[in-house]
């Protein structure tokens, strides 16, 4: 035969809420009665027993709080087990008035079927055996009519119940196998006379119990009670127990039911009751969890630790209760000499970081060895006896907030699964305590932070009307959409418009103020502006109201954005340019005239060096003929000052190349290129061809420059042929070094001639300026006035250092790393 079926009561005035009932019910094989009402309900429970009744808290007409107050004015109903349905509560306080009306539980919505099921399964195994109970109960009276002992021994041998005879001294005559299981004793021990109640009845009892469980009144028959067995093995259960007189017999004969389980139900319902009132009486969670550590030992542990997760990522004790204070002295002194590693893969750390339950059933002496540091580390942990161990995640909203750790040790109880299940529930209430704390203080704190910025804007506010009407620009905000809140003074001074008029116009009324030509340009670039929420620039020119002309104004603004990146408001100037506008338009017609002027002077001094060069050569040639066909007639003499002609030829040639060259230097219309500076410099030595008893030395780590390589190649030629020319020596020396000083390279030519002496380190830069007489030192004296205006011209600069021996000299020039670097040249 099957288990009987029991009727649940399902309650809820939402029809889909009722069919979700039933389909994840509907597993458990029971009877489920639906009711859209609470008077409906009331009406079931009038003509039916039921099991349990689930019940929604908020129904029209009587809610669930008023019907279950209704129920427990119904015999027998008022003894039905109430769970109530809620969604996610506001006030969790609100739900314990269900407790004083009859309600031992409270599911949410939405629902989560296994521990829906898991709980309504308990009810009905509880209804179950309350029905065995009656029906063992009838089979006794039946018994005690009957008065067969074949039929006693019948019923004990197939009963679901322990069943025992007992005489008027205590002794256990006889008893079936369910009540031996029960109690731990075996066939052998019943036998041989060792059952006495007073051996069965645990220690703490009342005399009144122990008496009425095994003595029926003058009636025949002992009322039912709850009492605690003491087990064989010294575990202790809880049973119903009942008793009747067989007067015939001179014997009673007992029932014993266990229920262990249920009492362990009700226990638990109780205690999440008193932790739920305790957890809602306050929002300050570190005053409710350790008075929670409080409740918690020794009901459900001989240890109790609390540990939360702080806003800087490490771990704090928040509460920690023993059964033995002294024990919490030792954890501390553990704690202190063996401090917790974050990193470990057990415990407290590990729990936060997976949000996994841990559970230990038996804390092995093997496992201690394993997690301890050293011999005194595991001595001192011994001391603390532990048997067994969990350690629960308090998560709420995918957040892991902290960890509740409980352990057995003196009680030497042992956790189950169903314990687990148990403080998993605990801890997911106080997980929900903690978050709706910490929400409100987030709340209070946005409040705050709300407030203090909605005073704050206001400061700012009338901070920026007054700086607005200070400030000579014209100054303007708008809205994220471009509609204009605020122009300053000065707007409508220049514009000549109220506030009223540019109401009127509209959202884009502040073009009609601008140029004709500007307003399309101008309106589309602030509309992109508006959409990416890209700062806004735009030149323009507004009409003056004064004389009715166009002046130039950049208009510029910027948003001002919230902590999420939304816009707020934009915030805008414009600032009157238009004498820097002529100015520039004059600045450029100046730029191409003087580029105009420069072509010129190129052409000019391309033909002047043409021209001036076409009668030297000339006169070079003639001198040359005559000294041929004289040949003969003229005197050494004659061909010395022949020959000084020629000379002074070739030196007004070189001057006039070498004008031609300063005008051109720094007007290179070259492209940038790369720029080996040590093959250059080969190529420079082979072009000027020193003399062989010459020597050139080019230091390692000459750059590679992205430059106009002529402009370069021009002023090492002029260096490196200036100290060939001037050394004064038949065997020169020349070095050419490199130094990086950040934005500019720094190169130096180095030569062993006489030097130059400290007066002359400026002369010397100057157009046509020699130390020698041309006659003894051919030059023209605008070399290095070329070197300078090319490197002035790269924004480095160029300077001679004094030697510390006085003897030869050195000359330095910058150079940039970049074409496009340029900075003003300093002096030399």
């Amino acid at each position: 035969m099957g288990e009987p079926v029991s009727s649940i009561l399902l309650v809820d005035d939402y029809p889909p809420n009722l069919v979700m009932l039933e389909a994840i019910l509907a597993p458990l094989g029971q009877r489920l009665v639906m009711a859209q009402s609470g008077e409906e309900a009331l009406e079931h429970l009038r003509h039916v027993e039921f099991a349990l009744i689930l019940l929604d808290i908020n129904m029209a007409g009587l809610s669930g709080f008023e019907t279950a107050a209704q129920v427990k004015g119904l015999d027998p109903a008022r003894r039905t087990p109430i769970i109530f349905i809620t969604g996610m509560p506001e006030d969790e306080a609100s739900l314990y008035r269900g407790y004083e009306q009859g309600a031992v539980d409270y599911v949410l919505k939405p629902f989560n079927p296994d521990i829906l099921r898991a709980k309504v399964s308990v009810f009905v195994e509880l209804h179950r055996k309350t029905e065995q109970i009656k029906l063992q109960e009838a089979t006794v009276r039946r018994l005690e009519r009957e008065a067969s002992d074949e039929v006693f021994r019948r019923v004990m041998d197939t009963s679901l119940m322990g069943l025992l005879f007992s005489d008027d001294e205590g002794r256990v005559l006889d008893a079936n196998r369910v009540f031996l299981s029960m109690s731990g004793y075996s066939r052998e021990d019943l036998e041989e006379g060792r059952i006495r109640w007073g051996e069965l009845s645990a220690p703490g009892q009342s005399t009144e119990s122990r008496i009425a469980a095994g003595a029926p009144d003058s009636h025949g028959s002992a009322p039912q009670i709850e009492m605690e067995y003491c087990r064989k093995d010294g575990a202790r259960i809880w049973v119903l127990v009942g008793s009747a007189r067989i007067e015939r017999q001179q014997r009673n004969i007992t029932y014993v039911l266990d229920i262990t389980e249920r009492k362990r139900v009700e226990v638990r319902f109780k205690f999440l009751a008193e932790a739920g009132k305790l957890l809602s009486s306050s929002l300050d969670f570190q005053e409710t969890l350790p008075q929670l550590a409080q409740i918690v030992v020794p009901v459900l542990a001989d240890w109790c630790a609390i540990d939360m997760l702080a806003s800087d990522g490490s771990t704090q004790r928040l509460a920690v209760e023993h059964v033995d204070p002294r024990k919490i002295a030792l954890v501390e002194e553990i704690e202190r000499r063996y401090p917790i590693d974050p990193e470990v893969h057990y415990g407290v750390p590990n729990v936060l970081r997976t949000g996994e339950t841990e559970f230990v059933f038996e804390i092995s002496d093997a496992l201690l060895t394993a997690s301890t540091r050293d011999e005194e580390h595991l001595r001192l942990i011994r001391q603390l006896g532990l048997r067994s161990y969990v350690a629960v995640p308090l998560a709420a909203r995918g957040r892991v907030l902290g960890v509740l750790t409980l352990m057995h040790a003196e009680s030497d109880r042992r956790y189950t699964d169903s314990d687990v299940r148990f403080i998993e529930e605990l801890a997911r209430r106080a997980a929900l305590s903690v978050d709706n704390a910490l929400l409100f203080r987030q709340e209070v704190h946005a409040r705050q932070e709300i407030q203090t910025l909605a005073d704050e804007v206001m400061r700012s506010e009338a901070q920026f009307r007054l700086l607005a009407e200070m400030i000579p620009q014209l100054v303007w905000s708008t809205q994220p959409d471009g509609m204009h809140q605020y122009y300053n003074q000065r707007w409508y001074d220049y514009t000549g418009s109220s506030i009223q008029k540019l109401q009127e116009l509209g959202l884009h009324g502040w073009t009609r103020f601008l140029h004709p030509d500007d307003r399309q340009p101008t309106l589309e670039a602030w509309a992109r502006s508006l959409r990416t929420g890209e700062p806004y620039e735009m030149q323009y020119r507004l009409q003056r109201a004064s004389d009715r002309s166009y002046r130039w104004f950049i208009g510029r603004s910027l948003p001002a954005c919230d902590g999420a990146g939304r816009i707020l408001r934009w915030f805008g100037t414009c600032t009157d340019i238009d004498d820097q506008k002529r100015a520039e338009e004059e600045r450029q017609h100046l730029v191409q005239a003087l580029e105009r002027s420069n072509k010129e002077l190129d052409q000019f001094a391309y033909i002047t060096s043409h021209d001036l060069k076409a009668p030297l050569r000339g006169i070079a040639n003639l001198s040359q003929w005559i000294e041929e066909d004289l040949r003969d007639k003229m005197t050494v003499e004659n061909r010395n000052q022949m020959d000084l002609l020629r000379g002074r030829v070739h030196r007004l040639e070189g001057l006039i190349d070498g004008i031609l060259s300063y005008a051109r230097a720094g007007r290179a219309s070259e492209e940038p290129q790369a720029v080996m500076v040590d093959e250059l410099l080969r190529e420079v030595v082979e072009l000027l061809a020193p003399p062989p008893q010459a020597h050139v030395e080019i230091a390692s780590g000459m750059p590679l420059l992205h430059t106009e390589r002529v402009l370069l190649q021009q002023t090492f030629l002029n260096l490196i042929g200036n100290a060939f020319k001037h050394g004064g020596r038949a065997d020169p020396e020349v070095r050419i070094e490199v130094q990086d000083t950040g934005p500019l390279w720094e190169f130096s030519v180095t030569d062993n001639g006489p030097g130059i002496a400290p007066a002359y380190h400026d002369k010397i830069w100057s157009l046509f300026q020699t130390l020698k007489p041309r006659d003894e030192v051919e030059g023209t004296g605008i070399g290095l006035s070329v070197v300078r205006k090319i490197v002035q011209s790269k924004g480095g600069r160029a300077w001679i250092e004094e030697r510390a021996d006085g003897s030869g000299a050195t000359f330095r020039f910058t150079w940039p790393k970049g074409s496009e670097w340029k900075t003003p040249a300093g002096p030399p």
